[in-house]
């Protein structure tokens, strides 16, 4: 079971906090439970350092981190350890690199599903999705925020609270900072208007937190409401979606981001930082491609979202409309939110600035471009062509510089260096960038604008047409891993599979493990420890999440069941780490889980099925015994009881106790050699001459033929097989027994022994009833019994013939039947002969 989480809440430092977790905690102790500190943070406050003695204390981690000594709780100790409560201070904490975890909220959550309870402590400020209303209030940047949910999700929130000119009057004293930061905290932090409406914030939030769990117990309904947020690579999309976070909160709506990628999306490090915050606030994402305004508003038309939140644009676009304009204009049923930027000096900064990207590659090609064209249109000068050839050609050297070039400010560049070239080379007076035709400028503007046009819809082009074989692609890879994974018959088919398909999206080297192959693996010890976590919490690790940050190595557990239990390991390079794709790697880890379970639950389905089989036989074996020895004994009684009144000796009454003990006998040890079978007992396998085997089942065998003549007929004396000896002298006699059983008593029994190439064939041969009416099919199957013996009480379970059959398949032989001429049945089998054998 899952611990519980208890957070202390404060709207400033010094309210009390942490004092009030230890006070809570003794007396907690006094009644005799099992709480420990994990973790308290030493900030020098005497009040807070008393409240510590008598409590028993989890030693800390000592981390060296830039030539200082850090103290972190200890999480394996305090799991080992395993308390009723720890006590963890700072919530919001970030922990050092190196660390297992980020966060500090991220090592309780670890302590919390091993089943032990925490008791935290934390701010109002530090909760995200307040960041930028605080920020505002304030002026102070915290760095350190934990999601919604873990106060959200938290077992109990009490808030710790003090007058706001108490908390100054306790700061002026000295009692929460040290003197020489009192006068800075009370001119900024500590501001008797800022702390008010900090208190305001924090009641309200704890309000909204009761709320919650008031809704908890209420009847649940299922809100169909979406908020949508539109995301992009921007810093300022952090406030965006924020404000979307407490709107979809207000409206007990879900939270959906939209992000539109195109040929322009740059940044993808501060994408996924924005896409990783809307996960931290409970949302979602979906990507798409193309047009963003398009893309936005079509997908808020087709999933019925009335309500987007949108960023104020910083950088608008020659000649093209913001995204706020196009969404109002085209979708009018659409609700727009438009959410201010948070950094207005970034703003100013950024709305003078021209992005500049050329490339020195782009402008060789520029100039390559050029050169040509004016070699062409020279060409055409000379043979006296018009004008307006020689602007086609320049125009098609803009056309091609679209296509070729990657740079978007190429289309104005690209446009003016055809038109100064052409005025240069082709107008009068030539090779001077004067001209004396009045007509000239309109030209010069008519070839400007063409050039913009054509390069612009270039572009365009070039840019749909990437999206689409983007989107091909991806779509072709995961259509074409479900297809495979959907025929795949085996967990091994199902790994390799998907290593196959992984390994088309980066360069690095990849592995697929089994969770009991890691430690026999060649991964060095550092990485196995980090896999074994990640398996044993069920989480992934290392590149892109928030456990194990530093490593260069992506570790997803794929968990299904013991028996699937699976571990991939993505070792990410440099430019893996640029192009990184989470969505599309999650989808295909997504459908190897997917495939795992249809495995799963096929096989638990065919054990079941197994089982029912087996008690299915456990029931008809139990009718068939209790029949097949009931007729036997009463036998016996019944004759035993004529010799206890008899006064004379009857030889042909001890003779019928006999024989019925005898096959009684005989059953039994057919039953516990089918008992033995099938418990997997290991065979006895020795060398032994085959001549002694045969010899020793005629000699069982011939002393209950009755009149019935067996015959051996044994090629080669000298024949040596590595065999269980006692099972394989079984099968022998089970099969001469089921030839006297089902033949006439002037039948012949045959036994022949004949080397074929490496393998040495024995078959037991008569001259009976034959197979007329017998199923063969079923003739080796458990208690199948042919119906032409001539007595009904000695008939059997029907064990011998699959007695025999299961005894020679563990040898790596099969038993085989078939027509004996002209009359007749034969059974018979091989098995390996030993060469080189004196």
């Amino acid at each position: 079971m899952k611990g519980k989480l208890k957070i202390y809440l404060g709207y400033a430092a010094g309210v009390g906090k942490t004092y009030k977790m230890l006070k809570e905690a003794h007396r907690l102790h006094e009644r005799g439970v099992d709480i420990n500190i994990g973790y308290i943070e030493p900030h020098q406050r005497p009040e807070t350092i008393e409240q510590l003695t008598g409590l028993p204390i989890i030693n800390p981690l000592e981390i060296s981190y830039k030539n200082h000594i850090l103290h972190e709780p200890d999480v394996d100790e305090i799991i080992r350890q395993h308390p009723q409560i720890v006590l963890i201070d700072e919530l919001a904490h970030h922990n050092p690199p190196g660390a297992r975890h980020e966060k500090r909220w991220q090592d309780i959550a670890e302590i919390l599903n091993q089943g032990i309870h925490v008791h935290t402590t934390v701010n109002i400020q530090h909760i995200e999705s307040l960041y930028h209303m605080i920020h505002s209030i304030t002026g102070v940047t915290v760095n350190e925020r934990i999601p919604d949910e873990v106060i959200h999700q938290a077992h109990a929130v009490e808030f710790v609270d003090i007058e706001p000119e108490e908390l100054i009057q306790r700061l002026k004293e000295g009692k929460i900072y040290n003197e020489n930061k009192v006068e800075t905290a009370l001119h900024h932090f500590f501001r008797i208007e800022h702390l008010i409406q900090l208190r305001e914030i924090a009641l309200r939030e704890l309000a909204k937190v009761q709320d919650n769990k008031m809704s908890e117990h209420a009847i649940p309904t299922h809100s169909e409401q979406i908020i949508a947020v539109g995301i992009t690579s921007s810093p300022t999309s952090h406030n965006v979606i924020r404000s979307g976070a407490r709107m979809a909160k207000a409206f007990k709506a879900e939270l959906v981001g939209i992000v539109v990628e195109n040929d322009e999306s740059t940044e993808s490090a501060l994408l996924n930082e924005n896409l990783k915050l809307l996960e931290e606030l409970g949302g979602r994402y979906v990507k798409l491609y193309g047009d963003e305004a398009e893309q936005i508003g079509d997908w808020c038309r087709l999933n019925r979202v009335d309500k987007l939140v949108l960023g104020r644009s910083v950088k608008q676009k020659w000649f093209q409309e913001d995204i706020v304009t196009c969404i109002n204009k085209d979708y009018p049923e659409i609700n727009v939110f438009i959410i201010s930027n948070a950094i207005v000096s970034d703003k100013k900064k950024k709305s003078y600035t021209l992005d500049l990207d050329l490339k020195v590659l782009d402008i060789l090609k520029l100039i390559s471009i050029l050169f040509v064209c004016t070699l062409i249109a020279l060409l055409m000068f000379n043979i006296n062509l018009n004008e307006s050839n020689t602007i086609t050609v320049y125009m098609l050297g803009v056309l091609v510089l679209a296509l070729w070039t990657e740079s978007r400010w190429m289309i104005v560049v690209s446009s003016i260096g055809a038109v100064l070239t052409f005025n240069y080379f082709f107008t009068e007076p030539r090779f001077s960038f004067e001209a004396y035709r009045s007509d000239y400028p309109s030209t010069f503007l008519i070839m400007f604008i063409s050039g913009l046009i054509i390069s612009s819809l270039a572009k365009g082009v070039k840019r749909q047409t990437k999206i689409a074989r983007f989107k091909t692609y991806r779509m072709s890879l995961l259509l074409e891993t479900n297809k495979q994974l959907s025929e795949a018959n085996s967990a091994t088919n199902i790994a390799h599979c998907v290593k196959e398909q992984l390994s088309k999206l980066i360069n690095g080297s990849l592995d697929i493990y089994m969770a009991e192959e890691i430690a026999e693996s060649k991964l060095d010890e550092s990485l196995k420890n980090h896999v074994k976590w990640a398996v044993k919490n069920n989480t992934p690790a290392g590149f892109m999440t928030d456990t194990f940050t530093g490593l260069d190595v992506l570790i997803i557990p794929v968990i299904v069941s013991s028996r699937y239990e699976y571990v991939v390991i993505m070792h990410m390079t440099e430019e893996d780490k640029v192009h990184f794709d989470e969505d599309i790697i999650y989808s295909i880890i997504g459908d190897m889980t997917s495939a795992l379970k249809r495995l799963d639950l096929y096989e638990e389905k065919e054990l079941q099925l197994k089982e029912k089989e087996q008690e299915k036989t456990r029931s008809t074996f139990l009718n068939s015994i209790s029949h097949d020895i009931r007729t036997p004994l009463t036998t016996i009684m019944g004759n035993a009881q004529l010799l206890k009144e008899s006064k004379q000796s009857d030889s042909h009454i001890a003779q019928s106790i006999y024989e019925d003990a005898k096959w009684l006998h005989n059953l039994v040890n057919n039953i516990l050699l089918v008992t033995k079978i099938e418990q997997d007992n290991k065979l006895n396998i020795q060398l032994a001459l085959l001549e002694e085997i045969i010899y020793q089942a005629y000699r069982l065998s011939n002393k209950r033929s009755g009149n019935k003549a067996i015959q051996l007929h044994i090629e080669d004396e000298l024949l040596f097989v590595e065999v269980d000896e006692y099972l394989i002298t079984q099968v022998i006699i089970n099969l001469i027994d089921n030839a006297i059983k089902y033949t006439p008593d002037t039948a012949r029994i045959d036994i022949y022994v004949f080397k074929v190439k490496d393998k040495v064939t024995i078959e037991v041969r008569d001259n009976g009833f034959g197979l007329n009416g017998v199923d063969q099919d079923k003739l080796f199957e458990q208690f199948y019994t042919q119906n032409i013996t001539s007595d009904k009480s000695r008939e059997g379970l029907g064990l011998g013939l699959y007695i025999c059959q299961v005894i020679l398949k563990a040898h790596e032989s099969s038993l085989y039947v078939k027509d004996n001429v002209p009359t007749g049945a034969i059974f018979g089998f091989q098995l390996q002969l030993k060469e080189g054998v004196v």
